[in-house]
């Protein structure tokens, strides 16, 4: 039998929350799932299944639904947030009364804070203690929820300063399915999850404009290039971009119709708003927010970030997607 040592709450009622919970708990781990009100409790423990975020997907019987944050976290090992990066937070607020050093906080969220353009892992700083902080966690990855979530094969990296806390997580979550490896680079891990949101909605604007498959691997590449300038300016370990956080993350957000990024990008060379895309959407794309962020501190530490500026001007500014391009064609001619 499981220990209840190796407990995990999970906070998000998220595609991806869900999906980590179902994984979980079909390794007979101990799973309960936070809510944040007691009717969307009782609604997903009477359905075994959240409608709005991941319908189709039965949930184990052996995952208890709960609104009592207090009961959730007392007996869990691990904490893990699956939350959009703006209420992330929020989150550590509520859980900094039940947590002890013992626990140990994974965070699955890609996203930048726009309000002070912290990492999550900056963000829990502010809450956590020192040995919390040594094992704070971070899971990113190509991982599209629903194909996971189904059964399909798929793969991650766990980041963690901790050694043997990346191993024990690491263990903890490898399926036949899915198998996870472990990185010490949090803040390589991080970036790669956040900026990759703003390659994707470039992605998805060449794919709306009908620019073809030349133009979008030179989107990609050139934004892979941005993305490594960007986050080696915090110290990035140059192997984790060209890993699954990186790359491998990269690839799948700007080519699956799952992708909310891409899709928002596409919307956005259709001629559509920010506000009517972003109404009509369930699910948060973190790229909108991340794009704002990382725009303004590129400026403020002068990382040049061509195609980063691109999208700020088209989702911010109004510039057309046409003009946007014509620009990032016409700049200075450099070395590659």
């Amino acid at each position: 039998m499981t220990s209840m040592q190796n407990k995990v709450t999970v906070m998000g009622t998220t595609s991806w929350g869900i999906t980590l919970a179902c994984l979980l708990a079909n390794k007979n781990t101990p799973v309960d799932i936070w809510t944040r009100t007691e009717i969307e409790a009782q609604s997903i423990q009477n359905d075994r299944e959240d409608k709005k975020h991941l319908p189709g997907i039965t949930l184990p019987k052996s995952i208890t639904i709960n609104h009592d944050l207090e009961s959730c976290i007392k007996n869990s090992k691990y904490i893990l947030l699956a939350v959009p990066s703006h209420s992330f937070r929020d989150n550590m607020i509520n859980l900094i009364n039940y947590l002890n050093d013992n626990q140990v906080i994974i965070s699955a969220t890609k996203g930048i804070e726009i309000k002070t353009n912290k990492r999550m892992s900056e963000v829990a700083a502010e809450y956590i203690s020192y040995k919390q902080n040594n094992t704070f966690s971070v899971l990113s990855g190509p991982n599209l929820a629903k194909e996971i979530a189904n059964g399909l094969p798929a793969s991650s990296v766990i980041a963690s300063l901790s050694s043997e806390t990346a191993q024990d997580i690491q263990n903890m979550l490898t399926t036949k399915t899915f198998r996870v490896y472990r990185s010490s680079d949090v803040t390589g891990v991080e970036l790669c999850g956040s900026l990759k949101n703003i390659i994707a909605i470039g992605a998805g604007i060449v794919d709306g404009l009908n620019f073809g498959n030349n133009a979008k691997s030179a989107l990609v590449t050139r934004g892979l290039a941005e993305i490594k300038r960007f986050a080696m300016a915090y110290n990035a370990q140059e192997t984790t971009f060209y890993g699954l956080a990186g790359i491998g993350d990269l690839m799948t957000t700007i080519s699956s119709d799952y992708s909310r990024n891409r899709y928002v990008g596409e919307q956005l060379a259709m001629g559509n708003n920010i506000d009517s895309i972003t109404n009509n959407m369930t699910n948060v794309a973190e790229g909108i927010n991340t794009t704002k962020a990382i725009y303004a501190i590129s400026l403020s530490k002068n990382i040049e970030m061509p195609i980063t500026s691109m999208v700020y001007q088209i989702i911010f500014e109004n510039l057309s997607p046409m003009d946007a391009f014509s620009a990032l064609m016409d700049r200075e001619l450099t070395a590659e």
